[in-house]
């Protein structure tokens, strides 16, 4: 079980040039798609999250005012984000000891969370993105990181307990103390969206399931590879889930 914290957005995704060959419409954001990978593993999972009345998919919390948008080009051309009710989610109860959070909701929202997580003595595990709402007093409140290599560079932390690395296209490496160890990925696809918060998901799975570092990273690193050979951003988190056939 755990708690997840993060962004609900609406995902427009172009294909093509100028003059679209194909445009998809779907929920996404970090948050969601950890959120809706997880749920396909059967790992019982309370996302804390809000949209606003125009959200056009499944049911999640409404607020007053208009949804989280993400609109991206070829899956690698981000050309909007609009955080929307993302910024305005309010502070629930946990169902469990462990939470995994994005900044997508801000960087008080998340810190209320954490602190109260870390009050009942949980854990926190963040994907610090987007790394502009990184604060350096968020290391006393952070377990785990899995942040990107950029992201990475920017916080510039200092020690933390465990950190694992996305490295893109190399794969991945865990980092703790004196120790590292790397996984690189056998193949790529184009399609590289849904590849991170893939990532994000075998790491959680792996944490859960006490897999240990090793084979954490294994995991994760081979669901962000599965994921970049399918379109989209939430469903191809899912499509990788289902090919990886990881059960709770």
């Amino acid at each position: 079980m755990i708690d997840i914290l993060g962004g609900a957005f609406r995902d427009i995704l172009f294909y093509g040039q100028i003059h679209a060959e194909d445009v998809i419409e779907m929920s996404g954001g970090t948050g969601y798609n950890v959120f809706a990978g997880l749920r396909e593993i059967g790992i019982e999972s309370t996302f804390h999250c809000a949209v606003g009345d125009d959200w056009p998919f499944e049911n999640l919390r409404h607020v007053n005012g208009k949804s989280g948008i993400f609109v991206c080009r070829n899956e690698t051309e981000v050309l909007a984000v609009y955080r929307g009710v993302n910024l305005d989610i309010p502070v629930d109860d946990f169902k469990s000891k462990v939470l995994f959070s994005t900044l997508e909701c801000g960087g008080d929202t998340f810190e209320k969370y954490a602190k109260k997580m870390k009050n009942e003595g949980g854990i926190v595990i963040l994907d610090p993105s987007p790394s502009f709402e990184w604060r350096e007093e968020y290391v006393s409140l952070c377990d785990v990181l899995i942040p990107n290599e950029r992201e990475f560079e920017s916080i510039s932390p200092p020690k933390f307990k465990e950190v694992f690395l996305k490295l893109g296209e190399n794969g991945g490496k865990y980092i703790k103390d004196n120790v590292e160890i790397y996984k690189n990925i056998s193949k790529r696809g184009d399609f590289p969206l849904g590849c991170g918060d893939a990532f994000d998901v075998g790491i959680i799975y792996g944490l859960l399931n006490g897999k240990g570092p090793k084979r954490t990273l294994e995991i994760a690193v081979n669901l962000g590879e599965i994921a970049s050979f399918f379109r989209g951003s939430s469903s191809a988190v899912i499509k990788a889930v289902r090919k990886a056939n990881l059960k709770s």
